[in-house]
């Protein structure tokens, strides 16, 4: 059972949550996001947006049902496992495949005595570019910003077959990434996906984790509880132990 005196509140909290707005880069072939205004204070007393974007945009959690036929949906996630002690490794001047043995190295480097359920893979592939955190994203007129990743599509940062059993293996939970992907983003096949999902290890995708130094934090993670959903955005947030 989850202990909410267990948060350590007093440290520093970060928001790695990537804002959605019309500007916001997706995935080649999701629905492009869009946020209208239908009511507005002057005309009908109180603001009313009418909301469109796929279930992957920006920072989200991947149920099962996003690639397994009989898995379970966001809604049904455990949402205890999207919280915990989480470590955050640095992998910015790599490109290509993440290896079982690059996760090891990297991990003992850090000389973790303590049960960690959390990795987080900062990578030099990320779609923090070009977001505009001040942007509301109430625009009257579409931004003809690009939306695709900035990076082509082989030198993004990914996680191999043999890294994902690695994760699985070594007890976590939740893997999050700041990429698009934890698979190589032009794979058909998506193993690392297949694996972690298939052994219950939650994916979050699309983080911010620019200004997150490798270290051990408190992660705290929502996504939107919708019914029967392959996936769903997310808040998401780092707090510091000191």
């Amino acid at each position: 059972m989850f202990d909410p005196e267990k948060v350590p509140v007093k440290g520093k909290v970060t928001d790695i949550t990537v804002p959605i707005s019309s500007l916001t880069p997706i995935f080649p072939g999701d629905p492009e996001p869009s946020i209208e205004m239908t009511c507005t204070l002057e005309k009908d007393g109180c603001a009313v947006s009418r909301l469109s974007f796929g279930s992957h945009t920006g920072t989200h959690v991947d149920a099962p049902s996003h690639i397994l036929k009989d898995g379970f949906s966001v809604d049904r996630l455990d949402i205890e496992s999207l919280m915990g002690k989480a470590v955050v490794l640095d992998f910015s001047q790599r490109n290509g495949a993440l290896t079982d043995y690059i996760l090891d190295e990297a991990y003992n480097d850090r000389k973790i005595t303590e049960s960690v359920p959390i990795l987080l893979l900062k990578t030099r592939f990320s779609f923090r570019k070009g977001i505009h955190p001040e942007s509301s994203g109430l625009q009257e007129e579409e931004s003809d910003k690009e939306k695709e990743p900035e990076e082509p599509l082989e030198e993004s940062v990914y996680l191999d077959a043999g890294a994902a059993s690695w994760i699985v293996r070594n007890g976590f939970k939740t893997v999050g990434t700041d990429g698009f992907s934890v698979d190589n983003l032009s794979s058909e096949v998506l193993p690392a996906h297949h694996t972690l999902l298939s052994n219950n290890v939650n994916i979050v995708e699309c983080l911010d984790l620019s200004a997150i130094e490798t270290g051990i934090y408190f992660f705290l993670c929502l996504p939107l509880k919708i019914d029967g959903c392959d996936g769903a955005p997310a808040r998401a947030l780092l707090i510091s132990y000191s």
